[in-house]
């Protein structure tokens, strides 16, 4: 169906916060919307020409600050918590990131013990093609050696919560109750156990007895079982949500054209996979039991029973070079670049103007290439085991100029889970300007109950609905004249640098808080010299703005579909 200019004209709702995919449950009325055809490309033009000679000057600008600060740790002359003796030519390296450096210690051995787990868990398959639920057996059975291994005798407490989640399941299975209850029942334990500190097991003195208590409370691993429930809880919330529409056989959406993974997690499984082994298999499947990537209940089983197929060997094999490339790219970095010792002991707050904003802007990389090795390692080794999750990490952090493409791409598999089992349940694209303050403060509590993560979640709820106002009103297609006059990506662009700094502030409210974000702001642009850094700034994050459309206009002509 075509208008009369010509442009096509779809039917299918445009999602803005989430997967158009995922989105289409939730809409009884399509918007139909017209989608701008893309542009002749401009990499070669003059204009481009320029951007990318700012945007090579605006590096080395950051590269000389960088260097020029960070050397005066290393050659002695400052020191730094955090800041320690390195390994490359001779320079110390800043390791003040605890989940960095805990996750580079135990490298070896975490490779070395998910190998073995692959070569197991491949020869079960090979000897056993027709019988899957041999492999369901060693899950279990290795999985509960590894949470003794981990957790100690918090494994006692670890399974008692899957036991309840599970008993949930089957109290509830014919009441509409089942997903809420199940919310509720893991929103207290997430809570509590941040609160008591996972525990203690000198409340049941009168019934084990007092040498007992003492003997547990002091084994009980060298992982906090509290830690990792925030991701074991999301699966909790999946099971018994996927096990109670199967069981009320909710109605399939369309699947014509979507991926294997979304058809995968759409079917229904068949109602001997719910059973208590494929839960404790799904709950505690080692690979991505850490730190995810989260996927979901009907998704894994699966998997279980028909591996993936979306990734070859070979393509397993440079994924895994890529990543080992990042991570010594990453190393080699923080034997020159310091800033995230100087965020996190407050040494950013003797600096002023352009360096301020350096800081900001050093730290969300670094936090990025972490979070990016880490996520990445986990899903490889689920997909050499033939389980594929949802990819986080999309986009480059440095090719992302609004709140909902950033969200879409940093934490991709969280989002999917959320549209899932949150957005969708609370009435999607109808209630959004009200379920995304829900959706927000439950992330944010979700990592943690801290003062920085509420403001993290307020900030990131004005900016988002802003954001989704303003989207909604230009992207309508009546102003489809507006955006096809040549000035229009320049409106985009002034807007998308200004998104930029809201983004940063709201992010790093994650590490500063309310009060400090304010002086963050402050030192870096209301100084003297404050003006001048942020018409800087801006300038270079335009021209990087530029670039960045561009590219979307070029997967445009060249139809590729980011996998969001």
């Amino acid at each position: 169906m075509t208008n009369n200019s010509g442009n096509s004209i779809k039917t299918r709702p445009k999602n803005i916060d989430g997967d158009a995919e995922d989105s289409t449950r939730s809409e009884k009325k399509p918007v139909v919307y017209v989608e701008d055809p893309p542009t002749p490309p401009r990499w070669l033009s003059y204009e481009f020409i320029f951007y990318y000679i700012i945007i090579v000057i605006g590096y080395i600008v950051v590269l000389k600050m960088l260097l020029t600060r960070s050397n005066e740790y290393n050659d002695g002359l400052k020191e730094n918590k955090g800041i320690v003796e390195g390994w490359f030519l001779g320079r110390k390296q800043d390791l003040s990131d605890t989940q960095y450096k805990i996750y580079r210690q135990n490298f070896p051995l975490l490779s070395i013990g998910l190998s073995i787990f692959l070569f197991v868990s491949a020869s079960i398959r090979k000897n056993f093609p027709d019988k899957p639920f041999v492999r369901i057996l060693f899950y279990n059975i290795i999985s509960l050696g590894f949470l003794i291994f981990v957790h100690g005798s918090s494994t006692i407490i670890v399974l008692g919560i899957a036991i309840i989640n599970f008993s949930i399941s089957r109290i509830f299975e014919r009441s509409k109750m089942l997903p809420a209850v199940t919310w509720i029942f893991n929103l207290i334990i997430l809570w509590t156990c941040y609160i008591y500190e996972g525990y203690s097991f000198k409340s049941l003195s009168g019934l084990l007895g007092d040498e007992t208590c003492v003997w547990l409370d002091s084994h009980k691993g060298f992982l906090s079982w509290e830690t990792y429930f925030k991701v074991s809880m999301l699966r909790f919330i999946s099971y018994n949500n996927d096990y109670y529409w199967a069981k009320s056989k909710r109605p399939v959406v369309d699947l014509k054209g979507k991926s294997a993974y979304f058809i995968a997690q759409e079917r229904h499984q068949p109602m001997e996979h719910y059973s208590f082994s494929h839960f404790l298999a799904y709950i505690f499947y080692i690979p991505l039991y850490i730190a995810g990537p989260i996927t979901t209940f009907n998704a894994f089983t699966a998997q279980v029973y028909n591996p993936q197929k979306t990734y070859s060997f070979g393509d397993l094999v440079k994924a895994s070079i890529k990543i080992l490339l990042v991570f010594l790219g990453l190393e080699i970095c923080l034997h020159y670049c310091y800033y995230h010792s100087f965020d996190k002991s407050d040494v950013w707050m003797t600096f002023t103007g352009a360096e301020v904003a350096l800081t900001g802007y050093l730290v969300l990389n670094f936090m990025y290439v972490k979070f990016l090795i880490i996520w990445r390692t986990f899903r490889l080794f689920a997909l050499f085991d033939g389980i594929d999750t949802p990819e986080n990490m999309n986009r480059c952090v440095n090719n992302n100029y609004t709140f909902t493409g950033f969200w879409r791409s940093w934490h991709g598999a969280f989002n999917k889970w959320t549209i899932r089992y949150l957005y969708i349940p609370l009435g999607g694209k109808k209630t959004q300007f009200v379920s995304i303050w829900i959706i927000f403060f439950f992330i944010g509590l979700w990592h943690d109950l801290w003062l920085s993560w509420i403001a993290w979640a307020l900030l990131n709820c004005v900016f988002f609905s802003i954001e989704i106002g303003i989207m909604f009103y230009f992207y309508h297609p009546k102003r489809l004249p507006l955006r096809r006059k040549w000035y229009w990506r320049f409106m985009v662009a002034i807007a998308g640098t200004f998104n930029i700094f809201l983004l940063m502030v709201a992010n790093l409210a994650i590490l500063h808080g309310f009060e400090n974000s304010i002086i963050f702001i402050h030192n870096a642009f209301f100084v003297p010299g404050g003006p001048t850094a942020f018409i800087l700034a801006y300038s270079w994050l335009f021209c990087g703005i530029m670039v960045m459309i561009e590219l979307r206009e070029s997967e445009k002509r060249s139809k590729e579909i980011k996998p969001f």
